[in-house]
């Protein structure tokens, strides 16, 4: 895993994807609405609300390290602090540059093993936020868009084929969920079955596929185990829901934030809502970390509240903090891990010679 998620050529590779995706779709906007009001408009920005939104930005990571730690201290695993907002950052990195974010968790299970906890603990301490936040998400989003819809009427046939299908997925990770933590024995009926089908018999036969199946049961077991451990922990369980909720109630405070930097008054509970739809929806997009359809959607969405000669620059501060700062600093530590794990091999195979 390793090796797949942190190879150089794959991470500098992934970052420049992602940025020249993302820039390009900017300056699409930005080239679109720009007039001779756009330039003058950076003199009377506020310069503290740009301060204090990287401020926040930074303090979401922060809360992020403590919810890891929180899922880690209530399975009986011990992490950094510093270490956790390490891995959030990686993770983050690696969900950016690859489609559907399919990289976030890989990267953490990976990163909380060499730490030396179980990939079955590791597991569980990487897919419970997402769970949560699907969840929550899954809850909160379909009663904020139909208490505004209106307000999204320009855009409601694709708002609604992007809530219902964000809705189905969602649902369908809860699902699978539940049924492993319920059930890790169905992974071993399932491979009886395959094993009855013809064509697969002589592959899942040999020893080193039932090898597989058997490791694979035994974290699956950890996993339900870690769990039950968690569901043992009322204060933590409750300090992962809050902490869940307080990073992506600064998350969002971004956008606001930006648009009081320019000088616009705005119905703050409506910005919440349409970010609220936008981060359900992308996750699911194909795009890496959702580059360039975040920007379209953000600029379609606000385009009815933010003035013309400022959208530009709206959508393009929006994504700079909310996404391509991190992924930066992701990318720098994760060369930084990368150049750490080559030195560590290499002084394995100089004592082993």
């Amino acid at each position: 895993m390793r090796k797949n998620l942190f190879s150089r050529k794959k991470i500098i590779k992934g970052l420049i994807i992602s940025l020249t995706i993302g820039v390009v779709v900017f300056l699409l906007v930005f080239l679109l609405t720009l007039d001779k009001n756009t330039m003058k408009s950076f003199q009377y920005m506020d310069i503290e609300y740009i301060f204090l939104a990287v401020g926040i930005i930074f303090l979401a990571f922060l809360v992020e390290g403590l919810r890891i730690q929180v899922v880690a201290s209530a399975i009986d695993e011990k992490i950094g602090f510093w270490e956790s907002v390490k891995i959030f950052y990686i993770s983050f990195f690696l969900g950016g540059i690859t489609p559907y974010f399919s990289g976030a968790v890989p990267g953490q299970i990976a990163l909380f093993t060499k730490n030396g906890i179980s990939i079955g603990k590791a597991t569980m301490i990487a897919t419970v936020r997402p769970i949560i936040k699907s969840i929550v998400f899954l809850i909160i989003t379909p009663i904020l868009f139909l208490y505004f819809r209106e307000s999204l009427e320009e855009y409601e046939l694709l708002s609604w084929f992007l809530l219902i299908a964000a809705i189905l997925f969602s649902l369908f990770f809860i699902v699978l969920f539940i049924l492993v933590v319920k059930n890790p024995q169905m992974i071993q009926t399932i491979f009886k079955w395959l094993k009855e089908i013809s064509f697969l018999k002589k592959y899942l036969n040999k020893p080193g596929v039932e090898q597989k199946v058997e490791w694979i049961m035994f974290q699956t077991m950890q996993f339900q185990g870690s769990f039950h451990l968690l569901l043992g922990h009322p204060t933590e369980m409750f300090l992962i829901f809050l902490y869940t909720a307080i990073y992506w109630f600064l998350y969002f405070l971004i956008a606001p934030l930006l648009l009081l930097a320019m000088g616009i008054q705005l119905d703050y509970a409506l910005i919440m809502i349409i970010q609220v739809l936008i981060f359900f929806v992308l996750p699911f997009l194909p795009t890496p970390g959702g580059s360039g359809v975040a920007e379209l959607g953000f600029a379609s969405l606000f385009s009815f509240f933010v003035p013309e000669n400022l959208l530009g620059i709206y959508v393009g501060g929006w994504r700079l903090f909310t996404f391509y700062i991190n992924i930066i600093i992701g990318a720098l530590l994760s060369l930084v891990e990368l150049r750490k794990w080559a030195a560590q091999e290499k002084i394995l195979k100089s004592s082993g010679n």
